[in-house]
């Protein structure tokens, strides 16, 4: 039987993991970072890997985050073109 005291630690911990998994790497300073030209690898060196991407013929879509906070980029032959964001904190300039 698991004490109260040391459930309390096991969800304490459970929460932890949880907004660990939260992708950090969606900020507006790191939007800011991005420009057209860039090659997907360095696109995903400031993002992290793609986590919807598709694509076709030389053309292709990478969507990081969600409905409600996401960074998109469109690719043609490797670079980018375009990129959007949604939900992303402006920053003080």
């Amino acid at each position: 039987m698991m004490t109260r005291s040391r459930g309390t630690w096991w969800l304490a911990g459970v929460l932890v993991l949880l907004a660990g998994c939260a992708n950090d790497t969606l900020t507006m300073s790191n939007y800011e970072r991005l420009s057209p030209g860039m090659t997907r690898a360095e696109v995903e060196a400031v993002l992290g890997e793609g986590e919807k991407c598709t694509g076709a013929m030389g053309f292709s879509n990478c969507v990081w985050g969600d409905r409600k906070r996401s960074i998109q980029a469109q690719f043609v032959a490797n670079r980018a073109i375009t990129f959007q964001y949604q939900g992303l904190e402006q920053t003080g300039r």
